[in-house]
């Protein structure tokens, strides 16, 4: 049998991130699956949603806008040099410079302040406002190499990227990036090359595997990784911190947008009339549970007392008469297609199962980046929409709630009495209280039916028969763990 060590792991993507390797540029799928096998952040988010060490091995407050933090020794990046406490003070003035705006992390980690070094293991942060839950956010504060940075600027980095990951960037084609193994990581990895290969159609990709052009398939449904077993090959799935859901497309001038939903009644009757049970174990293979709220298990402020939504259409039809309704209405729903397992069957399915209650879904397929757009800009031209309450990377309750409450500059749900709970929890630093006032938002969230919330999102993965430990956890993929027997 030949090393392991000599050979070359293939894994196959949708895309490739278009900003190369600017890891700040975008915190989702599937960019991320490409960066995280370059790039280490400070810390690490573990799969029960708990905060570990990475590069930073602890973390403590001096006052509440002071962190000090003690970094891992002995490692280097895949020139050579030390990682020291420089490098996370160039990142800090990177995301804190104007230029910074336009990317994600920057945007997301808007309190940052500055960052300076105390000697080469050890650094402060320094925060704009009280920011209790800081080492959930520095999963993203990727460790880069500073002179590289400086030297050819963010753009130029992204093309000729230097970090302390398991592998370090050999060649960027359109299509396709190569890597050789950066044998000096502190995660040195159990193969000596890595191609990252894109394709976007998921039967492309299953067929890949099957005729052994790449070694693993990302972002499948049940349907390809079944087919892989059933050719002697193994299916990986995982559970993100996520929701998906279908949102009311209102705005704070005009909440929940079209008038039934108004009728708090009308949107509890939504969520009655679907069997979210049934729909898992027919189109998600039984990979995950239903949603009982915005937060899934695992997420920091998941609140465990709220009951399940239970399947009941005859109490939806009733509410629905109760509420003005006794016919039923119309409404169109957005949603993208080939985004994630099984979607398009998913929407039409939940399109019969309200119509079975007297309710017309007109499902309209629209691109992620359209809808991507309408987050950002409003403009939503449809009565609602399919999104995820998405709570990577912090995996924290109130990251999904950035763009779907009061706070967003263009809200489609906005309640201005959940509005004091979410900020408060934001920066309440005693542990107990905190996790109580998020708990108590995702109640909120809850009892106002403030979407249709339908499950945790889960993802697959179809591999070669000799592919051993792919392990993914909130977004990353460990790609040191990863051996081909």
């Amino acid at each position: 049998m030949a090393s392991a060590h000599a050979a070359t792991l293939r894994v196959g993507v949708t895309a490739l991130p278009p900003s190369l390797f600017n890891p700040f540029a975008n915190t989702g799928l599937p960019y991320v699956y490409t960066w995280s096998a370059v790039f280490d952040g400070l810390t690490v988010i573990d799969e029960n949603g708990d905060v570990q060490p990475w590069l930073a091995t602890s973390w403590d407050t001096t006052d509440p806008l002071t962190w000090r933090l003690q970094l891992r020794r002995g490692v280097v990046f895949s020139d050579g040099t030390p990682f020291t406490a420089e490098s996370v003070v160039a990142v800090a003035e990177l995301l804190t410079s104007p230029a910074a705006t336009k990317d994600v992390v920057a945007r997301m980690m808007s309190f940052l302040d500055g960052a300076r070094a105390i000697d080469d293991t050890t650094v402060e942060i320094r925060t704009k406002t009280p920011t209790p839950l800081l080492p959930r956010f520095l999963p993203q504060f990727y460790a880069v190499q500073p002179q590289q940075l400086r030297t050819l600027g963010l753009e130029g980095f992204a093309k000729a990227p230097i970090a302390t990951g398991p592998f370090a960037v050999e060649r960027i084609a359109p299509n396709m990036v190569t890597m050789r193994a950066h044998a000096q990581s502190w995660r040195k990895p159990k193969v000596d090359r890595l191609e990252i290969v894109m394709n976007g159609e998921a039967s492309a990709r299953k067929q890949a595997v099957l005729s052994n052009r790449i070694d693993i398939a990302l972002n499948l449904g049940p349907e390809e990784t079944a087919g892989i077993v059933a050719e002697g090959g193994k299916e990986v799935y995982w559970r993100d911190a996520a929701v998906w859901a279908y949102q009311f497309a209102g705005s704070p001038e005009n909440p929940f947008g079209l008038k039934p939903f108004k009728d708090i009644r009308v949107r509890e009757a939504l969520n009655l009339a679907i069997d979210r049970k049934t729909i898992i174990d027919a189109l998600l293979a039984g990979r995950t549970i239903p949603a009982t709220q915005p937060a899934p298990p695992g997420v920091y402020g998941y609140n465990p007392d709220l009951p399940p939504i239970p399947y009941d259409p005859e109490k939806a039809k009733r509410l629905l008469a109760e509420a003005g309704y006794p016919k039923g209405f119309k409404f169109v729903m957005d949603a993208t297609v080939g985004s994630g397992p099984a979607d398009a069957a998913l929407h039409q399915t939940v399109a019969q199962y309200l119509a079975a209650v007297g309710v017309t879904a007109e499902v309209r397929a629209i691109s992620s980046n359209q809808l991507i757009r309408n987050v950002v800009e409003g403009g939503w031209t449809s009565d609602s929409f399919g999104l995820y309450y998405n709570h990577e990377p912090t995996a924290d309750a109130l990251r999904g709630l950035d763009t779907q409450s009061c706070l967003w500059h263009h809200a489609w749900y906005c309640n201005p009495a959940t509005t004091p709970l979410i900020k408060a929890a934001h920066v309440e630093f005693d542990t107990a209280k905190s996790l109580a006032l998020r708990q108590e938002v995702m109640a909120a969230y809850r009892n106002d039916w403030a979407s249709i919330f339908m499950h945790q999102a889960v993802r697959f993965a179809g591999t070669r028969a000799n592919v051993s430990g792919l392990k993914v956890v909130n977004n990353v993929i460990f790609y040191d763990q990863i051996g081909l027997d």
